[in-house]
């Protein structure tokens, strides 16, 4: 919403007048709760129920917003205290346009107003008005309902609400939005003493919801990675009339800046109802429960693609889930089974397979199910969906958040793909998927291995090292990085697809990177110096190219499959590798999980029951 104080507009409204900056047309507002009308000559007006504004009008808010001209154009200000509002039946936030030579109508905080500013020779006849006699059209029967009170649009059926428009008599050119004026409705009940207030006696601001220690508290949303002081967080209305929604459209909750609580401190909605949910200010996405409790562990993975990013996602998840409480005694639980179906779909599907069909998962890609639509920056981004998860253990408990990032998104010269990324900037471990078979030097050393002997279909792409650049590049801009400055966030290289490359290694296996319960970092170190040589011998671009990012960077080796792949034809004639007999047997896939959060908290992964 427009931050600029109310008193600071007062006052601009005076230096205005002095310079003469005059409205062209005049200004006229018709309170439709009260039938009262006002017209302004000059170039500011300020509307709300409380004293000291130029408009006292019918409304909850004691003050609701201004009107001021902005470049010849009559434009509304929502004041602080507002959350939304309709204008024309689009839900605002920020400053509106009142049309010229036209009837505006605004719903605002219980009122109801129809605004016009324009040449006195059009003006309507507002004489004609009378909110006394409202009429209900159905916008897809195109019937119209008989004479009615305004207070009786609440017994329209839920289900019409989005399918009709009401006006008053001596309206012809416009009608508002039902759902719009199903506040407005409550509201005339409230004031008439119809039905309880929905503001209760407690009437305090809605932030003693929150934790006094919490208030202040910065968070970072996990769909848009907008940083915002708690206190800042919207509240999600719970009744089904309280639909609409000014980003996330039409069907969505609407969302609003909690004013009022209950007597337990929690925000209730326009229709008195207590809400449970919250969304971020930014994008309007909600945030997951107990958002502000937890600590973010924030992991990003990226690779370039088809470099298995996704089999890596769902076989990782599958394996914490019982390697955690197992060997930690830690558990790991499904922190958002809404946001988290898509993911949760795909781990069904593999882990359940009978053949090579129902074992093939499709490539990550902007628009598919593992993105969603984000407002970022003025726009709406395709952007990875987050998925969300519990990590607790007696008294300490995180909130992991993973990203799968299609490799597309790393493509230079694409703003909306710049903004995709952005989890990268907020990321407590970043995992680097390196796809051996994809490169051409180490293609040519492990052809004739014995891992690749069915590895039908294999082609090498020459941008792994190029995303590592493009990555760096980004993360320098957007952090104000110089170039002697690396992160110290930790950096997991992880060379994919280890079955097929294993025998490079020699003979003597990879130690445990869990041993006894606990968690063995002097073996990640020996495991990631024996894997670093190997790769840099080999394609030592990768090497040089990630650890010019973070000075803290480990080599894994991870097998999603865990065996030798089998190709699989689509329709399209496009060969895919999937796992042979449709099985999947994962090796070493949580190991840098394990020392991602050994970094974050060290504590966490210590013997079971110690």
């Amino acid at each position: 919403m427009w931050n600029c104080p109310e008193k600071l507009l007062d006052g601009l409204a005076q230096s205005w007048y002095n310079i003469s900056e005059r409205m062209s047309s005049r200004l006229y507002i018709f309170d439709c709760l009260s039938g009262k009308l006002r017209m302004a000559d000059a170039s500011f007006m300020t509307i709300g129920r409380g004293e000291g504004n130029v408009f006292r009008c019918t409304m909850r808010a004691q003050s609701g917003g201004s009107f001021a001209m902005r470049g010849g154009v009559c434009r509304f200000f929502p004041h602080s205290t507002i959350s939304s509002y309709s204008l024309n039946g689009r839900l605002w936030q920020h400053e509106a346009e009142v049309q010229p030579g036209v009837l505006n109508l605004l719903v605002l905080a219980g009122g109801c107003f129809v605004v016009w500013s324009g040449d006195e020779n059009a003006l309507p006849d507002f004489s004609a008005f009378d909110p006394e006699e409202w009429y209900a059209y159905g916008k897809d029967t195109g019937r119209w309902s008989q004479p009615m009170r305004l207070c009786d649009l609440v017994k329209i059926p839920a289900d019409r609400v989005d399918k009709t428009l009401v006006l008053f008599k001596g309206i012809t050119s416009c009608a508002f939005e039902l759902r719009d004026m199903l506040d407005v409705a409550r509201f005339v009940l409230e004031e008439r003493g119809e039905i309880p207030k929905s503001a209760p006696a407690v009437s305090v601001p809605a932030q003693v919801a929150w934790a006094e220690s919490e208030v202040d508290k910065k968070v970072c949303c996990p769909n848009c990675w907008q940083r915002f002081p708690l206190s800042h967080a919207l509240a999600v209305s719970a009744h089904p009339k309280l639909t609409g929604d000014n980003i996330l459209g039409r069907d969505a909750p609407q969302r609003f800046a909690p004013v009022n609580v209950d007597q337990q401190g929690v925000p209730v909605d326009a229709m008195g109802v207590s809400v449970r949910e919250y969304a971020c200010p930014w994008c309007h996405h909600k945030l997951p429960p107990f958002f502000e409790r937890t600590r973010q562990l924030i992991f990003s993975l990226v690779g370039e693609e088809a470099a298995g990013k996704t089999y890596y996602l769902t076989t990782m998840l599958h394996e914490l889930e019982y390697a955690l409480p197992r060997e930690f005694g830690i558990a790991f639980r499904d922190a958002d089974s809404t946001g988290n179906a898509p993911l949760n779909a795909l781990r069904v599907q593999l882990f359940n397979a009978t053949g090579l069909q129902e074992s093939y998962l499709k490539p990550t890609k902007p628009g598919g199910p593992l993105y969603h639509d984000v407002w970022m920056k003025e726009q709406y981004v395709s952007a990875p969906r987050p998925f969300i998860y519990s990590i607790s253990r007696e008294k300490k408990t995180y909130t992991m958040v993973v990203y799968d990032t299609a490799g597309v998104s790393f493509s230079p010269q694409n703003s909306a793909h710049e903004l995709a990324t952005g989890h990268l900037e907020s990321a407590s471990a970043i995992l680097f998927l390196f796809d051996p078979t994809a490169d051409i030097a180490f293609l040519k050393v492990i052809k004739n291995t014995s891992g690749v002997k069915k590895l039908a279909g294999a082609h090498s792409r020459e941008r792994q090292a190029v995303m590592l650049s493009e990555m760096e590049m980004r993360l320098r801009a957007t952090l104000h990085l110089p170039p002697e400055k690396k992160l110290d966030v930790p950096l997991a290289v992880m060379i994919g697809k280890s079955d097929t490359w294993q025998e490079l290694l020699g003979s003597e296996p990879l130690l445990p990177s869990v041993r006894s319960g606990q968690f063995q970092p002097k073996f990640v170190d020996a495991n990631s110096k024996r894997l670093r040589e190997l790769l840099f011998s080999i394609s030592p671009n990768i090497c040089m190219n990630a650890e010019a990012i973070s000075s803290n960077v480990r080599y894994f080796a991870v097998s999603s499959f865990g065996h030798e792949s089998e190709a699989l034809v689509d329709e399209s004639g496009q060969t895919h590798q999937v796992p042979a007999e449709g099985t999947v047997r994962p090796s070493r896939v949580i190991d840098p999980v394990l020392w991602a959060l050994h970094c974050k908290d060290s504590s966490l992964l210590r013997k079971n029951g110690s």
